[in-house]
């Protein structure tokens, strides 16, 4: 997060808080995610919830696969594997999209996706939970190393990224 330099200029000051969320249980990160709520529409904050997503190939301990039906971005590869990862994540994905804290949950323990910044992420859906306003989620990006050029095939490693932003809902619009 680049906060300073000539893109800058003209904006009001910033003071970054970080929150480091470590390996927390459920009733954690929803105490968290109460506490952080009053905060997610109060004026002048802006929070990052940054995490990898699939951590995939032997080299991870991770080889499990999702449809690829669910494929938007690989849908036509560069490898097959790209496809099936994607449709691993996407189903992630959408219930995050969703705000479904519980679901997400459900997922993770079923197909045990590598995705390392889980518990911030669940503290964040607990935070939407709790929240008085609604907000959307929306995913806009969603790129997986081994699809880069000059990678090998995805059967050998990959690991996910993907972007999403929250915005309130406009009620009546």
């Amino acid at each position: 997060l680049l906060l300073n330099g000539p893109m800058r200029r003209g904006m009001p000051q910033a003071t970054i808080v970080p929150i480091l969320v470590g390996q927390v249980n459920a009733k954690s990160e929803a105490l968290y995610g109460q506490m952080l709520a009053p905060y997610l529409h109060a004026p002048g904050n802006f929070f990052v919830i940054s995490s990898d997503f699939c951590h995939w190939g032997a080299q991870f301990g991770y080889t499990r696969t999702g449809s690829p039906a669910l494929a938007q971005t690989y849908r036509n590869g560069p490898h097959p594997d790209n496809a099936r990862i994607e449709g691993l994540d996407r189903e992630g994905m959408a219930l995050i999209e969703k705000q479904d804290a519980r679901g997400f949950r459900e997922y993770l323990q079923r197909d045990g996706n590598t995705i390392c910044g889980r518990h911030p992420i669940l503290v964040l859906l607990e935070a939407l939970a709790a929240s008085k306003k609604q907000l959307s989620v929306d995913f806009v990006k969603y790129a997986q190393s081994s699809a880069m050029p000059g990678m090998g095939p995805a059967s050998q490693s990959s690991v996910s990224y993907a972007c999403a932003y929250c915005k309130p809902v406009l009620v009546g619009s």
